[in-house]
């Protein structure tokens, strides 16, 4: 999401402006003056920021540095009613991006944005990036890694989402790692373990004879948390009542220990996992709306490890050589039936359960250089051979072969409606084993697309997505970054 903060005194063209600049990607917020504009910039982070130069309290010029020292540092974008050369001047010494008259068309106003936006981008993606164990070369994996580098930038809190086992905590460690709090404690609460009688106690501390057994002071997590980063595992385990007490320490800052009068303030970033849709239960009324709105200013949406493509072997290759290494044992390789069913297995459990199957395989063959599918445990061999055979025998019948119907005719003739079935069987199985994709297709095959297109045309199967190519049957539908989806529907 792009946060977007418009500085402008004028009602009608802040409107206008927020109104132009809007979209599902885009968020704006308006203030009308220096004080109101120093309240949201203190109270949330921006990608862009639009400023009047003449303000009711003061010149927006006065407000620039204050700006470009932000922790998310904006790009700023000088707004004038009136041209000034010296102002255009001032404007560019004082950080910004660009120096726009309001008079200027609707459509300039949109492009300075988007080169401003497109100017942030380059310049982050330039930066680089300390990893933490995140491995992988995937578009789905360097997207997220370009998500988890801009949100470290800034302070406000990040929501990650995935299912389970696809690395959150590592993220949420790798977020901390490349933040300006990277020095500070990191400090990591499962919400799932936390028990509501002792709650208070772990998480804001206590002074001594606060209760009975507190015999001194006791700081809580929360207070090993300040001025670093707070990262609170699967928050949907959180009680109602818990919700109500987090939310309130994310509005104010500010918390009580247990038997103390005064309000200690704390300095915090806050970073939340989740495997379940936060979304979904707040519609079911089971998370507090307010408190789901407060946490995921910046949203990071984890890839499951079935949609990673070859970078499951790399990521398999990254845990084998860590657990041979812990193991003391010879560095061990993968066989390629075994790559190959790593890449096709759907991993319900995603790099946590392949961890568990490395770990399983080498604990079987530790004296073995290299790992085969014999050793993969009981319940995934039975998996493999399963499909293997399904796949068999899904292809058999088709290229079994038949006695001719009717008296025999020329050899040219039968040869010719020979090779018609057995090239439908082929492209059939082909569709079976590739699962419909068509990068995976023509891997198998070996064949040109426009040579693949034309077997699909000749016997009326067709493609799920529109490819360009001649030949190709198109359905209306844009390209799939992924592959396009091949069906057997005549």
């Amino acid at each position: 999401m792009t946060r977007v903060c418009i500085i402008d005194d004028d009602e009608f063209f802040g409107r206008l402006l927020a109104s132009l600049l809007s979209g599902p990607e885009v968020d704006c917020a308006v203030a009308r003056d220096l004080a109101q504009a120093e309240a949201l910039l203190s109270e949330s982070d921006f990608d862009v920021v639009f400023l009047d130069v003449r303000l009711p309290d003061g010149s927006g010029l006065d407000l620039a540095p204050r700006i470009k020292d932000l922790a998310s540092a904006p790009e700023l974008i000088i707004m004038t009613g009136l041209g000034d050369p010296d102002g255009a001047e001032l404007a560019i010494r004082n950080g910004a991006w660009d120096y726009i008259q309001k008079t200027g068309s609707p459509e300039g106003l949109q492009l300075s944005f988007k080169r401003a936006l497109e100017f942030r981008r380059n310049k982050q993606s330039a930066q680089p990036v300390e990893r933490r164990g995140i491995v992988g070369e995937s578009p789905r994996i360097l997207e997220a890694l370009r998500q988890m580098s801009t949100a470290a930038r800034s302070s406000a809190s990040v929501l990650i989402q995935g299912e389970t086992g696809t690395g959150k905590e590592i993220f949420a460690r790798a977020i901390h790692a490349n933040s300006p709090r990277r020095n500070k404690n990191y400090v990591v609460v499962d919400c799932a373990s936390l028990q509501e009688a002792l709650v208070g106690s772990d998480l804001f501390g206590h002074r001594k004879g606060a209760f009975t057994g507190a015999v001194s002071d006791k700081a809580g997590v929360l207070q090993r948390a300040d001025g670093g980063t707070l990262f609170l595992d699967e928050i949907s385990e959180l009680s109602l009542e818990l919700q109500k007490s987090f939310l309130r320490l994310l509005e104010t800052r500010t918390f009580r220990p247990l038997g103390d009068t005064r309000e200690l303030r704390l300095d915090f970033r806050l970073v939340c996992a989740s495997n379940k849709s936060l979304a979904d239960m707040v519609a079911a009324g089971t998370f507090r709306e307010d408190l789901f709105y407060r946490i995921r200013a910046a949203v990071l949406q984890l890839p499951p490890l079935r949609e990673l493509g070859d970078d499951i072997v790399v990521i398999a290759n990254h845990h084998l050589e860590r657990i041979c290494r812990d193991s003391r044992l010879g560095q061990k390789t993968l066989s390629c039936d075994l790559k190959s069913f790593l890449k096709e297995y759907a991993w319900p459990g995603n790099v946590r359960e392949l961890i568990h199957v490395l770990e399983a395989m080498v604990a079987s063959a530790p004296d073995e250089e290299m790992l085969l599918p014999a050793h993969l445990p009981q319940e995934l061999r039975i998996q493999m051979l399963r499909a293997r055979v399904g796949r068999a025998g899904h292809a058999d019948p088709a290229l079994q072969a038949e006695q001719p119907a009717g008296p025999l005719g020329s050899w040219n003739e039968y040869k010719k409606q020979e090779q018609e079935r057995i090239e439908l069987a082929y492209v059939d199985g082909l569709i079976s084993l590739s699962g419909g994709e068509l990068r995976r297709a023509l891997e198998i095959s070996g064949l040109s697309p426009s040579r693949l297109y034309g077997l699909l045309s000749k016997h009326g199967r067709s493609l799920g997505g529109k490819c360009g190519q001649k030949g190709g049957t198109k359905t209306g539908q844009k390209d799939s970054p992924g592959g396009e989806k091949i069906s057997q529907g005549r």
